[in-house]
């Protein structure tokens, strides 16, 4: 079944220009495309310098104290590791309150 559409007035639409096989990015046979403009420039507010700078500083900073995590291991294993349900409980609550929706 086929439905045919009448539009009023010219086309507005223009069929495509053929394409030439030199104008053909990836074709074998199209000449080097030169590289992009010297006024072609991305300029990046003061924000966006603190963070990228932020974000690099972060990233150099390990992301698990090592040294605390090899402490509390040892005293684990050793039986000297005694919990402090106190504070537990507190961090516990205040993780809570961070996460409610606002």
């Amino acid at each position: 079944m086929s439905i045919k559409i009448d539009l009023p007035g010219p086309s507005p639409l223009r069929p495509a220009a053929p394409k030439s096989a030199a104008g053909v990015a990836g074709n074998s046979g199209s000449q080097p495309v030169s590289a992009s403009t010297a006024s072609d420039r991305v300029l990046l507010t003061g924000d966006a310098l603190n963070r990228q700078q932020i974000d690099e500083t972060l990233a150099a900073v390990p992301k698990v104290d090592a040294g605390r995590v090899e402490r509390l291991r040892a005293a684990i294993d050793s039986g000297s590791y005694t919990p402090n349900p106190a504070t537990i409980a507190a961090r516990l609550a205040r993780l809570e309150w961070d996460l409610a929706p606002a």
